[in-house]
């Protein structure tokens, strides 16, 4: 049996996102004491550190020093510095891979495992839906930390969740997961907010129409796919038994963006962590069902089931 989400009311703005009702997992306070703040993780060499050295490199003594041949050719020689550290630079929305396993009756899923993937921590302060950032991925970031927020009903406070950032195979596609656990006492609950859309469009409509999150609980990367603890519930409540997995529908929103507005897909999980969520996490694929064609996407970087480690989120004491 899947446990209702209470709708509650959220302060009104111009996009949608802030219009409609929102669930709230728990009804207790949220309790910020003992919260994890941001790690700053090292960055990989970047152009500007390669302008850097090329600038150290050839710097003349004097303003008034003749003009070296080095210095002559600064084009091709700074664009071969940059050429070179281009294996060391990490793109956006890859990682360092997830598990795979077998999915329900109707999907056939990868077999395989994998390196569990990076998880970014933030704090999330104030976030203003009609001034979002214009780099994708961090754009993506705000609104999965904004559908959380809204779960909350804490819209306006301070918050800190986990993100991991996906590419999706088939569709050009990236796809944003963010959670925190809620406490009570010795019990733990997921709440975590899927965030999804393209990023090239190829043609008039999105590819990613009729999103379905096919989903199950597994107890480590690459483990066998299993049913997930009584109890959990998803917002939208559009939920399908799939024999073996459950496949919850993703609701469309509108968001604007530098580029004009684009479609977002969102979906929002609650999920008790026991059994054989105390140490694993949830094993899923996405099912794009525009058109004729159905598409079962996976990892890009793995080319394999997605996995999400639930027990990395950082915790909320209610």
């Amino acid at each position: 049996m899947r446990a209702s989400m209470k709708p509650a009311a959220v302060r009104s703005s111009g996009s949608q996102l802030l219009r409609r009702a929102v669930p709230v997992p728990l009804a207790a306070p949220l309790h910020a004491a003992g919260s994890p703040r941001v790690v700053a993780a090292a960055a990989a060499t970047t152009a500007w550190d390669s302008w850097s050295s090329y600038i150290s490199k050839h710097r003349t003594d004097s303003a008034g020093a003749p003009t070296s041949k080095a210095e002559a050719d600064w084009g091709r020689e700074i664009a071969k510095s940059i050429s070179s550290t281009a294996t060391s630079f990490k793109p956006k929305y890859v990682h360092s891979g997830s598990g795979g396993g077998s999915a329900g009756s109707s999907y056939d899923g990868g077999n395989g495992t994998g390196a569990v993937p990076d998880f970014k921590l933030s704090h999330v302060g104030s976030i203003n839906i009609n001034d979002l950032p214009r780099d994708l991925h961090e754009r993506l970031e705000a609104l999965a930390s904004l559908q959380l927020k809204q779960a909350l009903a804490k819209p306006d406070d301070e918050l800190d969740a986990a993100s991991i950032s996906f590419t999706t195979t088939d569709v050009d596609g990236a796809l944003c997961v963010s959670g925190v656990t809620l406490q009570q006492g010795l019990d733990k609950t997921a709440l975590i907010a899927f965030v999804a859309t393209e990023t090239e469009r190829q043609a008039s409509w999105s590819r990613l129409e009729g999103l379905i999150l096919h989903w199950g609980a597994t107890d480590a990367a690459g483990g066998a796919w299993g049913l997930p603890p009584q109890g959990w519930a998803a917002q939208p409540n559009k939920v399908v038994d799939a024999g073996g997995a459950w496949q919850c529908g993703f609701e469309k929103q509108n968001v604007s963006g530098p580029e004009g507005n684009s479609a977002v897909y969102v979906l929002l999980l609650q999920v008790p962590l026991r059994g054989i969520l105390k140490a694993g996490g949830l094993v899923f694929v996405l099912k794009a069902t525009a058109g004729q064609n159905t598409r079962w996407l996976k990892d890009e970087a793995t080319k394999k089931d997605f996995f999400l480690d639930t027990t990395r989120f950082p915790v909320i004491k209610v």
